[in-house]
């Protein structure tokens, strides 16, 4: 009987901390809507507190509390992400349904009505000296620097965000 019993408890908490890791994982993917998915993990919170009240033993009570501590902290991080993402969300949408245009020397860019977050594959190039210029809904502007994939010639990202991630709006060459 006892075997079964830890049996039971061992299937709970893997429940528990499935839930958890499995909502903390869908609240950092879909940071648009990321409160239903943090109620998901709650509910891996709740079987591990229900495996502590069945067995007050201590080795279980001491098991459970530090996977609640270890979810509190992948969950708070998880939140920072969300965070994060809405965040870029609300910047690009700032951009949505603008007609973006990049000029440089004879080549023109047009916004694709994409936006890229990856900054680690691109390089920046300089673009000060030719002539390049930037038109956001007939408003001018100038472009020190666009950034580029190597190898991709008729694609250039523009950093509308100058914070460490950066996020960029793709340009194709027209």
């Amino acid at each position: 009987m006892r075997t079964k019993a830890a049996i039971i408890e061992s299937i709970i908490l893997g429940i528990g901390v499935l839930l958890s890791i499995q909502g903390t994982a869908k609240a950092v993917g879909y940071s648009d809507s990321y409160i239903p998915y943090f109620l998901l993990a709650a509910l891996g919170i709740v079987f591990i507190v229900i495996l502590i009240l069945l067995r007050k033993k201590k080795l279980n009570f001491l098991l459970g509390i530090g996977f609640i501590v270890v979810y509190l902290y992948v969950a708070g991080f998880g939140y920072i992400v969300c965070v994060q993402n809405a965040a870029r969300m609300r910047r690009l949408g700032y951009y949505e349904g603008k007609a973006i245009e990049i000029t440089i020397g004879e080549d023109r860019y047009v916004w694709t009505g994409e936006a890229y977050y990856r900054s680690a594959d691109l390089e920046p190039v300089d673009v000060r000296d030719k002539d390049a210029s930037i038109i956001i809904d007939g408003e001018p502007g100038s472009v020190s620097f666009v950034y580029a994939k190597p190898g991709e010639d008729d694609t250039i990202y523009y950093n509308i965000y100058s914070g460490s991630t950066g996020d960029y709006l793709v340009m194709d060459k027209s």
